[in-house]
């Protein structure tokens, strides 16, 4: 199972092209205007940004929280914000997923991240660093360091800009970033690592992999949870698997990697909405699929456990951590130079 090149169907390519093109421009004026520092304001704590050049699928709200979870263990208060794209009365996936792992830390939402940051300062002066979710193309908001995650296996370098690729900007904008931290990567691939050189001026700062530690395994009816302590749960199971994210083919991998039957993959948009009548539809299609189990991402899990009651086949859950393969402590060097233990 291979993830398109193309957003939109190979049928629209002559006018995705010029779309591409137009989009762009734009984002080069858009750009030459926030390199000259027009518009760019700065709020009074240290900001990292966590973000990546492609449209989703890198894994940012993980790395957000590893910085977060990094700030809570040195006695810091982390504020995590994000623009909470297709929030749903205000509420957007990430920040319920963010306050369901992280409950010592704050969590705000809001298209203008410098009102909505400097607006919880004022409420909480206790907060000390803040992480920006998915902040590298958000230039209005002056930032202490700059993070760029890449995709170890589907960096996208290659491809187009959107609406023809997937890409945001131009690999060559890599080079404005702070550092670049490869994701869904086990091991320095060399190759890769000479193409983020060349893009970013360095070498990528860490490599790090995305591993399933444990499950939850939710029960129908009652959500009674039983938690494992290894995947192995998921070996011979056949799974319906419900992933709305941008690129649910990363997850399908991991599943079978793990031993489990995938029987079937809806078809989702990111940050996907469910409710009460679209969990019962897709809980049908599995039942005709002869699936054994739904296997949801945490961040689909925190908006379909409102509505599991429609559910009659257990849910199965990951617990996601970030294993570095190389780089962590030159990561953890970058953070405490930002903020030094007090």
């Amino acid at each position: 199972m291979t993830e398109s090149t193309h957003v939109l169907p190979r049928w629209c390519a002559p006018a995705s092209r010029i779309a591409a093109h137009a989009y762009g421009a734009v984002v080069n004026l858009r750009n030459a205007r926030f390199d000259r520092g027009i518009g760019v304001r700065r709020v009074a704590r240290p900001v990292v940004s966590i973000g990546n050049i492609v449209a989703g699928g890198t894994g940012k709200s993980p790395m957000a929280r590893w910085i977060a979870q990094w700030a809570l263990e040195r006695g810091m208060t982390p504020l995590i914000a994000l623009r909470g794209y297709r929030s749903k009365d205000g509420r957007a996936d990430e920040a319920i997923e963010h306050q369901s792992l992280l409950p010592a830390a704050r969590v705000v939402v809001g298209a203008n991240r410098f009102k909505t940051i400097a607006a919880a300062l004022a409420r909480d002066p206790s907060i000390d660093i803040v992480v920006l979710d998915d902040g590298f193309q958000h230039r209005a908001l002056a930032r202490d360091l700059d993070l760029v995650l890449v995709h170890g296996s589907r960096p996208n370098f290659d491809g187009g800009l959107l609406p023809m690729g997937w890409l945001r900007e131009s690999p060559q904008s890599l080079a404005r970033a702070h550092g670049v931290i490869v994701t869904h990567g086990d091991c320095v691939n060399e190759q890769l690592d000479a193409q983020i050189a060349m893009l970013h001026g360095r070498a990528a700062i860490a490599w790090c992999a995305h591993a399933w530690d444990g499950l939850d395994v939710y029960h129908a009816v009652d959500q009674r949870r039983c938690s494992s302590e290894s995947t192995e749960w998921l070996r011979g199971q056949r799974l319906a698997v419900w992933a709305g994210t941008a690129m649910p083919t990363i997850i399908v991998d991991q599943v079978r990697a793990c031993g489990g039957q995938v029987v079937s993959v809806p078809p989702l948009r990111d940050h996907a909405h469910y409710g009460c009548a679209l969990v019962g539809r897709l809980t049908a299609a599995a039942h005709e699929a002869k699936a054994t189990a739904i296997f949801l991402t945490h961040k689909d899990w925190v908006k379909v456990r409102v509505d599991s009651a429609a559910v009659d086949l257990p849910i199965v859950v990951p617990r996601l951590r970030l294993q570095f393969a190389h780089g962590e402590a030159a990561l953890r060097s970058l953070l405490e130079n930002l903020c030094p233990k007090r």
